[in-house]
Order: structure tokens, then C-alpha cells, then sequence
């Protein structure tokens, strides 16, 4: 799909084919050849959602893939501990500080749906490197080592933008009975029907068989 314009060019720019070029670069409104759609002001936008923390249109995204302030450096290459590949999105666990594709950490996990975007399933599952237990996965435009704030910060907005979403388990279950295999654990929006949370006091480890793995 071809990208679509999102700001308004002021017309064709006087100096970008002159011998001195245009002294505004990225920050030109205007267009920069008359066949051009785009000024280089609106080709050179920056995902908001990449440098927030998480994309999920990944290569996809119309926007430029740029972190304004780079997390510090882990010390080590930023290759996936799996497939030994450059993560476009990373898997992030909460007390690890071990790469890995988004991808690669739930399918070793054994998330059967890939169309679920939280891998809570089986509380108990650990890293398969360093074997730290962590109850789920986060994905993340960038790689944050464990105690990193910005790891900190890319969790809790996941989770409150996952909390504005009904949980399917919770809505498909009777209304006098209540359920959801997470329970207090689920990241989704549990709601009664007068719109107050509904409040489970046992979690995934009390509903889900643990898995040693």
C-alpha cells in the first residue's frame, strides 16, 4: 500500500536543485522534485509509536524507525538467542536480559495462537538460556536489558493499552460464574456489567497447570 501523505506541501522548493541545495534538509515543506509526493518534512517523520516503545506494523510502517534516545548499550550483540537473527521486534522478559525475536520467545513458549499479542500462557515458563521464570512476554521496537528503566516503562504501557481491551475469556464466560484462565494475572480488561472492574483474587497459577519448561 502506498504511504499516504500527511502533510501538506507548501510547493515546489526554489533552492533543492541549486548548486548551494536547500539549507532546511529534512525539515523542507516544500517538495523536493515535481514528481516527488512527498516533502522531505513528511518523508522524514518518526514513527510515534517505534520511539514510544512498540510498533506493530514492524518493516510495514510508513514512518521512519528511529529511537530518539537510544537505550543504553546491553554489552552484547543484538542478535536473537534463537534463530541468531536481528530482531525486528524483540521479545522482552520481565527479569532477563537475554535477546529474542517476538516471534521466536512465544513460539518456544508454546503460544499455539499468534493472533493472542500477550504470551501469558503457563506462568512458570522460563528463559531458555539463564532459565529466570517470567509470567509473559512484551513486545518492543527496542531492546532494554532487565533493570533498564525504559524496560520498566515499555511494560506498563503495554499493559495499559492491553487494559482498554475486553478479555475474550472473561466476556465469553456465564455471568454468574465468571472466568478467565489468568485470572488476577491477565493483562485484559475485566469488567462487570455496570462498567466496574471485576476483581478475580487468584491468578494463572491457581487456574493453569504449571509447565516446568
Amino acid at each position: 500500500m502506498e504511504r499516504p501523505v500527511t502533510s501538506k506541501s507548501r510547493g515546489i522548493c526554489r533552492y533543492y536543485n541549486t548548486s548551494r541545495g536547500c539549507f532546511a534538509g529534512d525539515n523542507c515543506k516544500f517538495k523536493h522534485g515535481e514528481h516527488e509526493k512527498l516533502t522531505p518534512f513528511d518523508e522524514s517523520k518518526i514513527c510515534r509509536y517505534f520511539a514510544s516503545g512498540y510498533c506493530k506494523r514492524g518493516e510495514k510502517c510508513w514512518f521512519k524507525h528511529v529511537i530518539p534516545n537510544p537505550p543504553a548499550d546491553p554489552g552484547e550483540s543484538l542478535i536473537c538467542a534463537i534463530c541468531m537473527e536481528e530482531p525486528v521486534t524483540f521479545g522482552l522478559l520481565v527479569d532477563c536480559s537475554h535477546v529474542f525475536c517476538i516471534d521466536c520467545i512465544r513460539n518456544w513458549r508454546g503460544q499455539d495462537s499468534p493472533a493472542d499479542d500477550v504470551s501469558l500462557s503457563y506462568a512458570h515458563k522460563k528463559c531458555p538460556y539463564c532459565r529466570t521464570p517470567t509470567k509473559y512476554v512484551v513486545p518492543s521496537s527496542h531492546f532494554y536489558p532487565s533493570g533498564h528503566p525504559g524496560k520498566a516503562t515499555t511494560i506498563e504501557q503495554y499493559k495499559s493499552s492491553l487494559q482498554r481491551i475486553p478479555c475474550k475469556y472473561f466476556i465469553s464466560s456465564h455471568r454468574g460464574q465468571r472466568y478467565c484462565p489468568f485470572g488476577r494475572d491477565c493483562m485484559y480488561q475485566h469488567k462487570n456489567e455496570d462498567g466496574t472492574p471485576y476483581i478475580f483474587t487468584r491468578g494463572v497459577d491457581h487456574y493453569m497447570p504449571v509447565c516446568p519448561l
